[in-house]
């Protein structure tokens, strides 16, 4: 009989308490700490088969504070690719008072952008926003669970489901 690896007898307790992390719903505030950074990139990849961040995601829910946002119709959907770019694409979002097409005020607007992760970070350079004040880098803490993909930061806090692959 064939012997398992160990690194898949340590990785499969951590894959364990993930689900059961997951299944318990997502935390006021999420724990950030943990294994040194190379190791939690080490079993991030492992866990999600290469890049955690890859595919298409579409905006659930936005809070600010105790404001509740993206109500109604509005649709915002990031692709992440597997490269490091990023497509943003916003529709029906409100003419007289835009949550994201800002500038020139617009029910809908995309732009394409760049970004890095670690295990606990994202940074993205949103260069090709139509807002030139929401251009630049940003740096967020995310939590990844299960098909939710979650952006923390600054009172904030940024929702997304996962509706399918990258390209």
């Amino acid at each position: 009989m064939r012997k398992l690896p160990l690194s898949i007898l340590l990785l499969a307790p951590l894959v364990a308490l993930g689900i059961y992390a997951c299944d318990q719903g997502t935390p006021a505030e999420p724990e950030t700490s943990g294994p040194n950074p190379p190791d939690r990139d080490l079993l991030t990849s492992m866990a999600y088969g290469g890049n955690p961040l890859f595919g298409a995601w579409w905006a659930s829910s936005y809070i600010e504070g105790d404001d509740v946002f993206l109500a109604g119709d509005l649709r915002y959907v990031m692709i992440l690719r597997k490269d490091g770019t990023f497509t943003n694409s916003v529709g029906n979002d409100n003419a007289a008072d835009p949550l994201l097409c800002k500038d020139p005020p617009q029910t809908s607007c995309s732009w394409d952008g760049t970004y890095t992760y670690t295990a606990t970070t994202i940074t993205v350079d949103d260069y090709g926003h139509p807002d030139p004040d929401e251009r630049g880098l940003d740096t967020h803490l995310y939590v990844r669970c299960g098909g939710n993909l979650t952006f923390l930061g600054d009172g904030r806090r940024l929702t997304f489901q996962r509706t399918g692959p990258g390209r």
